[in-house]
């Protein structure tokens, strides 16, 4: 044992993980590993996806590997990564920090994403649960990027008493995810799954979304946007990364709450002429057959204001849904299931939020799939219907298991993603990937 919580899926012996890639489906050929995590003192278990910068160049974090410095940190307390294309078809990897709690970082194991800002620098959120076993209550973190390739780390705020510490996973096969983002505007909102109200329902807090403002190069300031409420009335424990639409209202979900207390989507509106935001709900799931429940990932605003995002459970299968949200005129939403995940050789739970490609169709991971090792799954946009596809099943392996974090598309229509076990080192690696056209 290296000490490392176990929170991942089981290992298979090496010669069941052969076969598998001998019998991996066709859809498969497309698909390359062009990153595998887990070599001494690089990251381990990619959790989040992958941000592209102007110049091509990927980036993410690990939740583990780096510097290991015991306890927490035996199998190290995670990384942020860049991964540059190489001019020979292939990719270097660069680690621009190893998180350290005993060198002066506030937080370790970040699961988040990360985000670029106007200038280049990026900026992070360490939420992940195990923080709240050794008295890390998240942190906002800021990257900037400095001469010779060297970055410079510094905390943004670190007030979040338990933003780490949700009780439980909503939906099998999920991540506690909390996350940073920029409007349009340019203003850096985030979201903890805890924190702010408590309540029956929410003995350390419902959860809340908050507005970071600087006030000097050194100094920043906390506002709370929204905190969550206990009872029917308002979700509970917020998930994903938050969404903007052009008026600069922010979406996102909650894993529960809500009038059946099976997860919400709301929306945030800035008051015009005052101080704050006025929340909305605009769909409150009922589970079952015919709707979604714990919508765990975030959401994706289309050009004409509609919403789409999954759920983890319900739907026709009870493996989750995707669902597109369409504003009427009167002022309410209209929810249409898209899908509804079957399992098997199908996706089951879907895990993440969506991504559109050029041609309007989405993208996501989940997981199921004929080794129940996760997919990567594809609606196509086909008048008003959506037909779904797998355009990759993993297998556990060389290829990789277990994708958390959704998909990036780039311009050309290549899929790029993580997945959090498995490549190289297995059970304590994960992959970098490539799916083209």
């Amino acid at each position: 044992m290296n000490g490392k919580p176990i929170s991942l899926a089981g290992r298979m012996a090496p010669a069941l993980l052969a076969f598998c890639l001998l019998c991996a489906p066709a859809w498969s050929q497309t698909f390359s590993v062009i990153y595998n995590f887990g070599a001494p003192s690089d990251g381990a278990n990619p959790i989040a996806g992958l941000v592209f910068d102007n110049l091509g160049n990927l980036y993410g974090t690990t939740e583990y590997g780096g510097l290991m410095n015991g306890i927490p940190c035996s199998a190290g307390c995670g990384t942020v990564y860049e991964l540059a294309p190489n001019g020979s078809g292939g990719w270097n990897e660069s680690i621009l920090h190893a998180f350290d709690p005993f060198g002066g970082d506030n937080g370790a194991f970040p699961t988040a994403p990360v985000v670029f800002d106007r200038h280049g620098s990026l900026y992070g959120m360490i939420n992940c649960p195990q923080d709240c076993f050794y008295g890390y209550g998240g942190v906002v973190f800021k990257l900037a990027p400095g001469s010779k390739g060297a970055w410079t780390i510094s905390d943004l705020y670190s007030g979040f008493q338990y933003s780490g510490c949700a009780p439980g996973y909503f939906g099998t096969g999920s991540q506690i995810l909390c996350s940073v983002a920029f409007d349009r505007s340019g203003q850096l909102f985030g979201s903890t799954v805890l924190d702010g109200v408590t309540g029956p329902d929410c003995g350390k807090g419902c959860g809340q979304i908050f507005l970071l403002g600087q006030v000097s190069v050194f100094s920043w300031y906390h506002i709370v946007a929204h905190n969550f409420a206990d009872g029917s009335s308002d979700g509970r424990f917020p998930q994903g990364v938050l969404a903007f639409d052009a008026s600069n209202n922010i979406y996102g979900t909650t894993g529960a709450g809500g009038l059946d207390d099976d997860g919400a989507v709301y929306v945030l509106t800035p008051n015009r002429g005052s101080l704050g935001w006025k929340e909305t709900l605009l769909h409150s799931f009922e589970g079952g057959n015919s709707d979604g429940a714990n919508p765990i990932a975030g959401v994706v605003v289309d050009a004409a204001g509609n919403v789409y995002g999954t759920t983890a459970q319900g739907g026709s299968a009870g493996l989750g849904t995707v669902y597109m949200l369409t504003p009427q005129s009167n002022g309410t939403w209209t929810e249409t299931v898209l899908y509804s995940f079957l399992g098997g050789n199908d996706a089951a739970t879907p895990n993440s939020s969506l991504t559109f490609d050029a041609g309007g169709n989405l993208y996501g991971t989940a997981g199921g799939g004929a080794y129940g090792q996760g997919t990567v799954f594809k609606l196509t946009h086909s008048g008003g219907n959506w037909p779904e596809s797998i355009v990759h099943t993993f297998t556990g392996a060389a290829d990789g298991g277990q994708p958390f974090g959704g998909v990036t598309v780039d311009a050309s229509g290549n899929v790029y993603g993580t997945a959090s076990i498995g490549g190289t080192y297995g059970q304590n690696g994960g992959v970098a990937f490539e799916i083209t056209p």
